[in-house]
């Protein structure tokens, strides 16, 4: 072993070297001297001192321990067999296969021997391919009957112009005059010598002499699995070699006579070719050029354990074809890597179609999980109503397409209230009483049922086995409401991101045991900025919707916000996509309640109400009211800010963002230092934490304000805003004749509202 001298510590035992066991270029083999063990982060081989001998030159346990003792001066006892129980390593290329059974006493006789020199030519030894003939003159074939049978064993001289049959050191023998062959008690006899050679030869390359040549011409070099095939290539004009131990063993040294040449590894078809990595990869930063020639590539019908003489002699190959191919050969790349986590390169993305499903096109992701979350009084409920039944009856909604399946609505909240609204919803769409929906509504606390809780992971398990009986059931299953997590999380901490991630966890359980898309009804925060509770309740879902009832902006101190009413003088509330994790988001619908009566009367004959989700009517042209809006005090405070901010630091809008025609936005922190820049404060400049408590407080009642009224956009998922283009000045008014005598319904409507509701096509409620 050579130690790395930069990362070993002699002093303390800790040995670095390049593993002998396997090709490469940086230490990985490690020793540890005081506790006489070795390990390859590399490879994984590990072991002691006898285990090394063992795996390295083949070496028996009890030559390896004998090894040991004479390297530290230790003498060892005779064993019961004598003192000549020493192994030195069989050859490296001995088949194990046996040869057809009529050959089984027939001697191997050598029919080819294969010179390997030094870089000058001396012979340092020989490969031998030795076969057995049968009394026919034909050549024994393997016991199955396929091919011949042979095997390769390597001898050397011994200086007195004998054979050692192996490149081992260690202990031979031989009949007086003969050549020398591995010690073997079992064959000992009288009369016979003994000799331990102390050094053995190191296994080199094919033809040494000659690769060095077609290296300085610039000429390529194949590197191919056995001398016949080394041979054949230079039968073909090309400079072929090998190395006698086999690819299996190739090692640094081998590498490091390819120096600046241009390889061609040219293994054989069947295992080895995946041990053409293994030599290229040990060839980076030493060959000039390196390509790897796999003929099942590139000959129809090669044969899949076919080899270069394969080639040649079964497919005419020639010269001129292969210089044809090696032009058309690519420089190596290593294959990608075998990954455990579903690993793609961009090309094979690129390739491959597109497959993602959608619950509801380009606004809720199948088998994912949603939140819905509103300010109170935004209609929720009523809005998650008319998304399941849509889904259950497999119809659009909000102008995207659908995938039917059943629903399963866990109402924690209002079980007797989601059941109204069902009625509700069925009566206004003309369903019959008759007709069975897929659609489940779940009261935990009435007709018998448990309690629910998503706190509880037995509650959660035998919620999954149920709906996995509805699925049965219904032969499919694609939509889970739980309404509300408030009421389904009785004692959470909403604020600890720990205990909202194992709740979350638990949806994500359902979900994946039930393979359907889980909607989680919220609420807002107090301020109806943001979903109420720890940012880990929209930071792991790839969807969320806000609801927000239209607003009109107070025109002086004493006025009070408005609703922003329709042409049927009804609330308008707005739906926001406000995170869509694969998808385009602020997608934005709106819609009103409409008043519902069922034929079921109460104890006073008066008929059950309820509402369900409806399209705002529009306005007529003589009742349109005129934009009489002017922001004022700190709504104007921010819209200037919010324009300034953009005209000195505006960007192009992120893909993915849908707001409407408008091509520019700012980033809040750039608004918000000019907001602040604009502020009056109340608290002293030297209570900065005063300050900023204030200034989130205004900039939370003013940018709502803003947004409902149609002058400003946000996403807070990309930190952005933006202004609409709509302009803060009044338009002027124009004459009617005659002037409306009192004010119609839907006054202080914002345009952009006014101009959605006047485009209105058919309803999709």
């Amino acid at each position: 072993m050579t130690w790395d001298n930069g990362k070993s510590n002699p002093g303390r035992g800790d040995m670095w070297a390049c593993c002998p066991f396997h090709a490469e270029n940086s230490p990985s083999f490690h020793a540890d001297a005081q506790k006489g063990t070795y390990h390859c982060f590399g490879c994984g081989k590990s072991g002691d001192h006898f285990a090394f001998l063992s795996e390295l030159i083949g070496m028996g346990f009890p030559e390896a321990v004998e090894t040991v003792a004479r390297m530290a001066g230790i003498s060892l006892p005779d064993g019961p067999s004598g003192p000549h129980e020493r192994q030195p390593p069989e050859q490296p290329r001995v088949t194990r296969t046996l040869p057809q059974p009529s050959a089984g006493e027939i001697k191997p006789e050598i029919v080819k021997t294969y010179d390997y020199t030094d870089r000058d030519g001396a012979l340092l030894y020989q490969v031998c391919r030795l076969q057995r003939k049968l009394p026919d003159g034909t050549w024994a074939k393997n016991k199955d009957g396929k091919g011949t049978w042979k095997t390769f064993l390597q001898r050397r001289p011994d200086g007195a112009g004998k054979w050692i049959w192996s490149l081992a050191a260690g202990e031979f023998m031989r009949r007086t005059g003969g050549d020398w062959r591995i010690y073997d008690s079992k064959k000992f006899s009288e009369g016979m010598e003994t000799r331990f050679f102390e050094s053995g030869g190191d296994h080199t390359i094919y033809r040494h002499p000659a690769v060095e040549i077609a290296i300085a011409a610039g000429e390529p070099v194949l590197i191919v699995e056995g001398e016949k095939d080394a041979d054949t290539a230079v039968d073909l004009g090309f400079c072929g070699t090998t190395n006698s131990s086999g690819s299996k063993h190739w090692t640094d040294a081998h590498a490091a006579c390819f120096r600046d040449a241009d390889v061609v590894i040219c293994l054989d078809n069947d295992e080895a070719g995946a041990r053409a990595d293994t030599l290229a990869k040990s060839l980076k930063g030493i060959a000039r050029r390196v390509r790897v020639l796999d003929f099942a590539q590139v000959i129809p019908g090669f044969t899949h354990k076919g080899d270069i003489t394969d080639w040649v002699e079964q497919f005419g190959g020639s010269a001129e074809q292969f210089v044809q191919i090696l032009r058309t050969l690519p420089d190596y790349r290593p294959k990608p890597p075998v990954s455990t986590f579903g690993a793609q390169t961009s090309g094979t993305i690129a390739k491959k179609p597109v497959v993602y499903d959608w619950l509801i096109k380009h606004l809720i992701e199948r088998n994912g999980i949603l939140i819905i979350a509103g300010e109170s009084m935004a209609g929720k409920s009523f809005l998650v109503m008319d998304m399941g039944m849509k889904i259950a009856r497999g119809l659009d909604y909000a102008g995207h397409k659908t995938r039917q399946g059943a629903v399963i609505h866990m109402a924690v909240e209002d079980g007797k209230g989601t059941e109204l609204r069902h009625k509700g919803y069925r009566k206004a769409n003309g369903i019959s009483p008759d007709t069975d929906v897929p659609y489940v509504i779940m009261d935990p606390f009435a007709n018998g049922g448990m309690s629910f809780s998503l706190m509880d992971d037995a509650q959660v398990d035998k919620f999954i086995a149920e709906c996995l009986e509805w699925k049965e059931y219904y032969g499919s299953l694609e939509f889970i409401i739980i309404d509300t997590l408030a009421m389904a999380t009785e004692g959470m901490d909403e604020n600890s991101s720990g205990e909202a991630s194992k709740v979350l966890g638990r949806v994500n359980r359902i979900r994946e045991r039930t393979g359907a898309t889980l909607a989680v009804v919220h609420h807002m925060n107090a301020g109806g900025t943001k979903v109420r509770g720890s940012t880990a309740i929209v930071a792991n879902v790839p969807n969320v919707i806000e609801l927000r009832q239209l607003m009109t902006i107070p025109q002086n101190r004493r006025e009070d916000p408005k609703p922003v009413l329709d042409g049927s003088g009804r609330p308008i509330r707005r739906a926001r996509l406000a995170k869509n994790k694969n998808g385009v988001a602020n997608k934005g619908w709106s819609f009103v309640l409409e008043e519902v009566s069922l034929d079921e009367r109460d104890e006073d004959g008066e008929p059950f109400q309820t509402m369900v989700c409806a399209r705002p009517s529009r306005h007529s042209q003589n009742d349109a009211p005129e934009d009489v809006t002017r922001l004022q005090g700190g709504n104007k405070l921010v819209f200037d800010a919010l324009t300034a901010a953009q005209a000195d630091h505006g960007q192009d809008l992120p893909q993915g963002v849908d707001a409407g025609s408008v091509s520019k936005c700012v980033s809040q922190s750039a608004f918000v230092a000019q907001v602040r820049k604009r502020m009056s404060f109340k608290a002293p400049e030297e209570e900065q934490e005063a300050r900023q408590k204030e200034l989130a407080d205004f900039l939370s009642r003013t940018t709502m304000a803003l947004i409902n009224a149609g002058f400003m956009g946000r996403d807070n998922d990309k930190r952005i805003v933006w202004w609409t283009g709509k302009s803060d000045r009044p338009a002027p008014r124009q004459q009617r004749e005659p002037p409306p005598p009192i004010e119609p319904p839907g006054s202080g409507i914002p345009p952009d509202v006014k101009r959605e509701l006047q485009d209105m096509d058919e309803a999709p409620f």
